[in-house]
């Protein structure tokens, strides 16, 4: 049997472009901007339990903040440009940062009037009482 090159080459070079074209329409299926949240909430309110951000990545091309609440574990997507979703986020990066535990984020401090943090009520310990000198 005698074998001819360039029908070979021509078959091989066909094959080749079907197993291309293959691979091609299967990767279709990834779609770029798919997002873990397709819906994000500005705020929410009430006791936080967990917290998870995920960075910007192939598939998403946004910060994902996601928060599961204490009360009913409902997990609640973020808006990441929102004043909330950005503050998480900063103590997110910097809880990383100095390798302390995340679940300091969720602890939230109120503010008073004016934007001042109130201070939460402390027990007098004695040593800022006026000593009284009976002479």
């Amino acid at each position: 049997m005698k074998l001819y090159l360039q029908p070979v080459c021509q078959l091989s070079f066909l094959s080749l472009c079907c197993v291309l074209t293959t691979v091609r329409q299967s990767d279709s299926t990834f779609v770029p901007g798919r997002c873990l949240c397709p819906d994000a909430e500005q705020s929410v309110r009430g006791k936080l339990k967990e917290l998870s951000v995920y960075p910007k990545s192939p598939s998403c091309e946004k910060v994902t903040v996601i928060v599961t609440m204490s009360r009913d574990n409902e997990t609640v997507c973020l808006d990441p440009e929102a004043p909330m979703g950005r503050q998480l986020i900063r103590c997110w990066n910097r809880a990383r940062e100095l390798g302390a535990d995340v679940r300091r984020c969720l602890r939230r401090t109120r503010r008073g009037k004016g934007g001042q943090r109130q201070q939460s009520p402390q027990r007098s310990s004695g040593h800022n009482k006026k000593a009284s000198n009976p002479q």
